[in-house]
């Protein structure tokens, strides 16, 4: 059973529309909504009615028939839906109204509810003379003193009907009592009071059946009452359990504002939290980025030095070579023309032996005598000059050792672990692109050649997916050419084929080992066994490591051995136990941070959106760009005027500001500010350009429309 069902037997009963004919008797219609039809009394009155009447009970009930023209008035359909229209008036307020209003626009109400109910009662012969028997029992029925004094209403209800049950018999009686009367005073013996008393006999049987049916009638209206009162309990029992459970869903609604309040303040304070990290982070990576302009300023001085002090040596090298080949030249005619004087000094005696003319043999051979003495003298200094000078091969040597000098500087600086050999040529720079493997990863340049870095070079300059670098080969005689790396545009490990875990060491069966995950043990990878001849590791060390994406293979990027793991020499143990901490602290906050960044967006979300960047090099955006449907306007900051007519219809304005001018970046933020268009900056790395455009898209799309 419905609640709407249940409230019905309560006595709870749905609203209904009061028309202009119920509003004249508005005060007995609510005044009859509490009590019973009593259908059968009802039936019987209406048997009683003519045709006109009867069609005033259908037109008011709005019967189909009522209002077409008959030759004969249907007795049997008026009746059946008339006794619908009581079944009816049991569940619906708005029937049992035209019904009640059907019989009040029959009766003579306005001289009948005049009256007091014991004038009514003392006037009752009068009104039935008047307006009838059944008149007079309506005008009894509804009249309002039913609901001041029940059970005087009802007594004189019933009898009022026993009165009309035994009225036929009352007219009768007269006649057969007479009668009797005159037999029994004519003849007492001749059995007249048998009759009389089968007479009353028969009066007893209907007064008996009469009491009968009021008591059955009275059952069953007790039946009635006890389920009504029963639903009525059934009723409060259901908007009890009603009630509590309001009652519960309050209580939740309210505990669930109250945890919704707590997890918004604590999301507040994380927020505040990492606000104040990152003003951190930020100072921190200004003074890095400071030392790091004082640092290369300070390697320009030097190679300037260097390259000026290899001139210099070039020079004097030179200077030494002609030296060197006039000494030799002076060698080569020195020691021909000391014989041709020592010859000539010979035949000088001989002649003046021979008894030439004596003075002017004395006087040549006084001359040959001076002249090689000079050249003895000359040779003696040219002598001490030889032992005095370096050898040409001495000068290489300390020509390479300079060369090699310089080149552990740079190399050094670019954190390339090879040492350089003698005499490095080098050949012009060339831009490259990171790509991130499970161990170490490759460089793309930009004619199209690769080549591979170490897992140590990766974590030396800290290099993410994607990442643009400047290479700069050397070549070195009898050594392969390397590469001196510089990081210009930090990429986005986010987007990876790569996933990085802290975990620690596990072995297994056999000669397998493997790297479990530090927050999930029941994330196994198997180490490569590279890994495991290089690094010898032991149960339970902890360590980093790299798995590709779809591989079940560890690559180890950082092992940090246990105390008697591995014996250490002596000096190399503090440093290990100082180092140890700081690393682990490190690599846990830049993989906390990788697994915190936000998932990449695959859909584009600026189409029709024009993206100006001043700064860099156009391949270093392209590829964010494109992913967010975007259109790209690039400038390298040397040109500014070539992009400004793009930039005036772009949506956003973003400036690389560590590669570009400051002429260049005013007149953009000139531009961008007149047109209503939002500039940022890129902090360095591709994934602060993807955040930038993901987190600003609403602003960006709005903008300059």
């Amino acid at each position: 059973m419905d609640l709407k069902s249940k409230a019905r037997l309560a006595g709870w009963f749905e609203p209904a529309e009061w028309t202009k004919e119920m509003d004249m008797y508005r005060s007995l219609l609510e005044q009859e909504t509490h009590f019973p039809l009593p259908n059968d009394t009802l039936l019987h009155y209406v048997d009683g009615l003519n045709e006109r009447e009867k069609l005033s009970i259908a037109l008011t009930l709005e019967f189909p028939f009522a209002k077409r023209e008959l030759r004969k008035w249907p007795d049997m359909l008026f009746v059946k839906m008339l006794r619908t229209a009581f079944q009816q008036a049991q569940r619906s307020l708005a029937m049992k109204r035209r019904v009640l209003l059907a019989i009040f626009q029959l009766l003579p109400l306005e001289g009948g509810m005049s009256r007091t109910f014991e004038c009514m009662l003392e006037e009752r012969d009068q009104l039935i003379a008047g307006y009838g028997y059944w008149a007079y029992y309506w005008l009894l029925y509804f009249h309002p003193f039913k609901t001041e004094n029940q059970e005087t209403w009802l007594f004189e209800l019933k009898r009022l009907e026993e009165r009309e049950r035994s009225a036929p018999a009352a007219q009768q009686a007269p006649s057969s009592d007479a009668q009797a009367l005159d037999v029994s005073t004519a003849s007492p013996g001749n059995g007249k009071p048998d009759k009389k008393l089968k007479l009353l006999e028969n009066m007893y049987k209907k007064e008996l059946s009469a009491r009968q049916r009021l008591e059955h009638e009275l059952a069953q209206k007790d039946k009635l009452l006890r389920m009504k009162a029963k639903e009525l309990h059934q009723l409060e029992e259901a908007l009890e359990r009603m009630r509590v459970e309001a009652e519960r869903a309050a209580f939740r609604w309210d505990q669930e504002i109250r945890q919704r309040e707590e997890r918004g303040r604590r999301w507040k304070r994380e927020q505040a939290d990492w606000l104040e990290e990152r003003q951190s982070f930020i100072q921190h990576t200004r003074s890095l980025n400071a030392q790091q302009v004082q640092l290369q300023r300070a390697l320009e001085a030097q190679e300037n030095t260097i390259r000026e002090q290899a001139a210099e040596i070039a020079l004097l090298d030179e200077e030494l070579q002609d030296v060197s080949r006039q000494q030799r030249d002076a060698d080569e005619w020195a020691a021909p023309f000391s014989q041709s004087l020592q010859h000539k000094l010979a035949e000088l005696g001989q002649a003046l032996a021979s008894g030439g003319s004596s003075a002017p043999t004395r006087n040549r051979l006084r001359v040959t005598l001076d002249l090689l003495d000079a050249l003895e003298a000359y040779q003696a200094i040219s002598l001490a000059c030889a032992t005095a000078m370096p050898s040409p091969a001495a000068v290489e040597v300390d020509e390479q050792q300079l060369a090699q000098t310089a080149a552990a500087d740079q190399l050094h600086h670019a954190g390339n672990a090879s040492a350089a050999d003698a005499g490095p040529a080098r050949l012009p720079a060339l831009y490259g692109t990171f790509a991130r493997r499970d161990h170490g990863g490759s460089i793309t340049l930009e004619n199209g050649d690769s080549f591979n870095i170490t897992e140590s070079l990766v974590q030396q300059h800290e290099l993410q997916h994607e990442a643009e670098l400047l290479c700069t080969p050397v070549q070195q005689p009898g050594r392969p050419t390397y590469y001196e790396l510089e990081l210009l545009f930090q990429g986005d490990d986010a987007y990876s084929p790569i996933q990085q875990f802290d975990g620690y060491i596990e072995k297994g069966e056999g000669p397998l080992w493997f790297c479990v995950d530090m927050n999930d043990p029941a994330s196994r990878f198997q180490l490569h066994h590279r890994d495991v001849d290089i690094q010898r590791p032991s149960p339970g060390d902890p360590c980093i490591f790299n798995v590709a994406d779809g591989s079940h293979i560890a690559r180890l990027v950082r092992l940090y051995r246990q105390s008697g793991s591995v014996t250490p020499p002596d000096g190399a143990k503090q440093r290990q136990s100082a180092q140890e901490q700081p690393e682990l602290t490190a690599a846990a906050r830049r993989n906390k941070d990788k697994r915190e960044q936000p998932r990449p967006h695959n859909e584009p979300f600026l189409q029709n959106c024009v993206i100006t960047i001043v700064g860099g090099v156009r391949k270093w955006f392209e590829s964010v760009v494109r992913e967010c449907g975007a259109e790209l306007a690039h400038d390298t900051g040397d040109h500014p005027d070539r992009v400004m007519a793009q930039l005036q219809r772009s949506q956003a304005l973003f400036l690389l500001i560590t590669s570009t001018s400051h002429r260049a970046t005013w007149e953009g933020i000139h531009i961008a500010k007149s047109n209503g268009i939002p500039h940022f900056v890129i902090q360095g790395s591709k994934s602060n350009l993807r955040s930038l455009l993901w987190e600003h898209r609403a602003l960006i799309i709005a903008s300059n429309r």
